[in-house]
C-alpha cells in the first residue's frame, strides 16, 4: 500500500515526522481520514486526537492536538498546531486538573470570564485525556 509523509510542527518543535499509511484528524467539520493520493486540501483543526496508522499491521501513533491547520498535497500531510503531544508527553494528573479548572471557569457567569479561552482549555484537556484512555485499550 502506498504511504504518505506526515509532518507535525508546533511553534516550539517538530512534534513528529515519518511515513504513514493513513492519518485521522480532528477537522473543523468533523474527523477527516487521509490516505495516499488524497485530494489537495487545507482546513482548520480543532482540539482532538490525531491517529496516525504507521503500517498495515495496525500499529498506530496517537497525539493530542490543540487545533491549528492541516495542508494535504502530493502524498504529504503537513499539520501546524499550537501544541501536539504524544501519550508519553502527557501528565494525566495535570490534564485532569486542567479539565477541572476549565469546567469551573465555564460554570462562572460573569463578564470577566473568557468563555472562549476556557472552552479551548477544556477541549485541549479532554483531547489529552482521550489519548491516554485510547492508549490503555
Amino acid at each position: 500500500m502506498k504511504s504518505l509523509k506526515v509532518n507535525i510542527v508546533t511553534p516550539e518543535k517538530i512534534a513528529w515526522e515519518a511515513e504513514a499509511v493513513s492519518v485521522t484528524l480532528p477537522g473543523s467539520d468533523g474527523y477527516l481520514g487521509v490516505w495516499a493520493n488524497h485530494a489537495p486540501l487545507v482546513t482548520g483543526l480543532v482540539p482532538g486526537v490525531i491517529t496516525i496508522k504507521l503500517n498495515e499491521g495496525g500499529q498506530s501513533k496517537l497525539m493530542a492536538c490543540s487545533g491549528g491547520f492541516v495542508e494535504i498535497s502530493a502524498n504529504a500531510v503537513n499539520i501546524m498546531s499550537d501544541t501536539c503531544e504524544d501519550a508519553g508527553e502527557i501528565d494525566a494528573g495535570r490534564a485532569k486538573a486542567a479539565l477541572e479548572r476549565a469546567k469551573e471557569r465555564l460554570s462562572i457567569s460573569d463578564a470577566e470570564t473568557d468563555k472562549a479561552r476556557a472552552t479551548l482549555a477544556k477541549e485541549r484537556a479532554e483531547a489529552r485525556l482521550e489519548v491516554l484512555d485510547l492508549m490503555e485499550r
